[in-house]
């Protein structure tokens, strides 16, 4: 981890950090089964945690606030990957930090393969069909600085220039055939909702924790902060597209409607989706090698276990600080430098929140008070049961880490790997300046 300058903005040098360079970090490629020595080395100013986000490792391995690493200091680990082919990411949990550490550049993506990616006929040539895509905004001042001034405002770091992969204005070469985007919403608390301007359908293959099923077409995807997601883009008709975000299309505005009209609450959603915004402009390379097949019909299985009544059930409440509408004001006065907490604690370090037992099923309920906010789980993948009340739908009915709670949610999750008192899992809300301010809790396994 080390400081440098980068050229996010045409002609212009950056202060930045960055993992192995100057901005993010390189891209983590290891296969299920192998074990993954990593050595952090801290060069900057401040004490830096690091999250393996999406793997499913002890907690002493897990890289959370506890395992904060000083200046000139050095984290050593030997991750067992155990889990399903996926695409996850790495960046900072420090305590109070998180958000500005990962704004300044802080953060990369490791990829997961295994028996069944490699046997599946889609892409999968790196850098050619196999695209990572991480996506960011940023703010800039007038002499191209970043610019990470949030103030007071409950929204968390919103910026106004899109960077994808580093670059600003991004454009990349594709071949004529089926391309495999590898999705990851990097920024600290935008929303985006992702099409291309031609309206295009593409096809969901895989989200947080692995492969769905079967593919499912679909013309547009939304993406809270911290989600992945893998798409297959077809481009044989040889025709430039730009991948966009927002406005809303119509259909989704006329649920909205529906919604309210049958009197429905819907939460406000943070990181305003607004204007649209560029994200990545494609042209077609016919030089390059290019897939023309179809995709296969099935792309994994997944054992869905059947709820039980006997299954332990936890309530995760998300609040911000005086709440007018539900009546909640003052609880988080015992910590006034934290403003939001979940079950009415702000997250205190010194606090287990939560203990779960290794190895059984549970059920959590999920509900926001204040708008919409990305609850992140530690340590696990879980299966999403409803949102808002209503049924997953089929293109999120995979393995997740990361779930929407526009009003409600509920998951089904199991964790197979111990966390203890010294080194709990942490959930939280992935907006990065909720989880500063205080939107987390700890919890152990054992």
């Amino acid at each position: 981890m080390t400081r440098g300058q980068f050229e996010l903005l045409p002609g212009i040098m950056t202060p930045t950090t960055g993992f192995n360079g100057s901005y993010l970090g390189p891209t983590v490629r290891v296969r299920e089964g192998q074990n993954l020595p990593i050595t952090y080395r801290n060069k900057l100013s401040e004490a830096v945690a690091v999250h393996g986000h999406g793997l499913h490792v002890p907690g002493e391995l897990d890289g959370g606030p506890q395992r904060a690493i000083e200046p000139d200091g050095s984290w050593s680990l030997e991750l067992p990957i155990r889990q399903q082919a996926s695409t996850s990411w790495y960046h900072p949990h420090t305590h109070r930090k998180s958000g500005p550490q990962t704004y300044n550049g802080l953060a990369g993506m490791i990829i997961i393969d295994d028996e069944n990616s490699d046997d599946l006929p889609i892409p999968k040539t790196y850098g050619v069909d196999d695209i990572p895509v991480i996506i960011q905004d940023r703010r800039f001042d007038d002499l191209g600085r970043l610019d990470y001034s949030i103030e007071d405002s409950e929204d968390g770091m919103i910026g106004d220039t899109i960077i994808t992969n580093g670059v600003a204005n991004a454009s990349r070469r594709v071949p004529a055939g089926l391309v495999r985007l590898r999705l990851l919403n990097g920024a600290n608390a935008r929303y985006f909702r992702l099409r291309f301007d031609d309206n295009r359908v593409f096809h969901k293959i895989a989200t947080d924790g692995g492969f769905l099923e079967e593919p499912v077409p679909i013309r547009e995807l939304v993406m809270s902060p911290g989600e992945r997601n893998e798409v297959v883009v077809d481009f044989s008709d040889g025709n430039p597209a730009m991948l966009v975000s927002g406005p809303r299309i119509q259909a989704v505005d006329d649920e909205r409607r529906r919604d309210e009209g049958n009197g429905r609450r819907r939460n406000r959603e943070f990181g305003r989706l607004g204007d649209r915004l560029e994200i990545l402009q494609f042209t077609v390379d016919s030089e390059l090698p290019a897939i023309r097949e179809s995709l296969p019909r099935q792309l994994n299985s997944i054992m869905r276990p059947i709820v039980q009544s006997g299954w332990p059930v936890r309530r995760f409440d998300l609040f911000m600080k005086n709440n007018r509408r539900t009546g909640v004001f003052g609880v988080f006065q015992h910590n006034t430098e934290m403003s939001m907490g979940i079950n009415r604690q702000s997250m205190d370090m010194r606090v287990i929140n939560e203990r779960v037992r290794l190895g059984e099923w549970e059920r959590w309920v999920i509900n926001s008070f204040d708008g919409s906010h990305p609850f992140h789980v530690h340590g696990c993948s879980f299966l999403v049961v409803s949102q808002n009340e209503r049924p997953v739908a089929a293109e999120d009915a995979g393995w997740k880490d990361t779930v929407r709670v526009d009003d409600s949610a509920e998951i089904i999750v199991r964790f197979d790997h111990k966390a203890t008192d010294e080194f709990p899992y942490m959930y939280h809300c992935h907006i990065l300046e909720h989880e500063d301010r205080g939107m987390m809790g700890q919890f152990t396994v054992a």
